[in-house]
């Protein structure tokens, strides 16, 4: 018995190491992407608003693609459930980005009223910073939420 639970349970975290490096990989490309969108945009004297939200969205669509690979999807039929899931998820982490990314840049013209690098630089800290405390979160609402019908598929 000890060896079935032992064998179940390795299977289990190597199912998650290979998800989560999988999750990883297409995080790198979607924040590559976002992060370049978004010091553009905001760099060239845009808002906080809306660098955050073209940023998110050049991020989002790749990320979406990629996850999707990695958990497999659910097939055709499935693909408008995952979509506005995983919108649900995405839109709730660039609210959180936005309002960041929106005090950030108070803060910034306060500390850095006349170096607009200097307030790039804080702006751009609050947008990766929100980034990555979403990352963990998003793993484990993408992986019980959006990506479940082939699990469900698997277990009848």
């Amino acid at each position: 018995m000890q060896q079935v639970l032992s064998w179940g349970s390795r299977l289990r975290r190597s199912r998650y190491w290979r998800l989560a490096s999988r999750f990883a990989a297409a995080s790198v490309v979607a924040t590559a992407i976002s992060q370049v969108v978004f010091l553009l945009t905001y760099g060239l004297t845009s808002s906080a608003g809306a660098a955050t939200v073209l940023g998110w969205l050049a991020g989002a669509i790749p990320n979406f693609l990629l996850n999707r690979r990695t958990w497999g999807g659910g097939g055709r039929e499935a693909l408008r459930r995952e979509i506005l899931r995983y919108g649900a998820i995405s839109i709730a982490t660039a609210v959180l980005a936005a309002i960041a990314t929106h005090n950030a840049e108070h803060l910034a013209h306060l500390l850095f009223p006349h170096a607009r690098t200097g307030q790039v630089a804080v702006v751009w800290g609050a947008f990766v910073g929100t980034y990555g405390v979403m990352f963990v979160v998003k793993f484990f609402l993408i992986d019980r939420l959006v990506f479940t019908d082939r699990r469900h598929r698997r277990a009848q």
